[in-house]
């Protein structure tokens, strides 16, 4: 994979992250007010995520490939 778009995966990766942690403190699923609470529960929601889009690239690229 270029650096490019490994470096765009990671960063959109960060900021759905970001996005999905902020809901789930606001719906009082995770409470953010321990540092390690908050890293650790970034950390396996970025994990997630990322592969999840791995996953996704994965079946999309395959899908292109199978048709051609």
């Amino acid at each position: 994979m270029k650096k490019s778009k490994w470096f765009l995966q990671v960063f959109l990766t960060a900021l759905i992250t970001m996005w999905i942690q902020t809901a789930l403190d606001q719906a009082n699923i995770i409470h953010i007010t321990n540092v390690w609470v908050d890293a650790s529960s970034w950390i396996i929601i970025f994990f997630v995520i990322y592969a999840l889009l791995e996953w996704t690239a994965h079946v999309l690229s395959k899908r292109k490939t199978a048709h051609r």
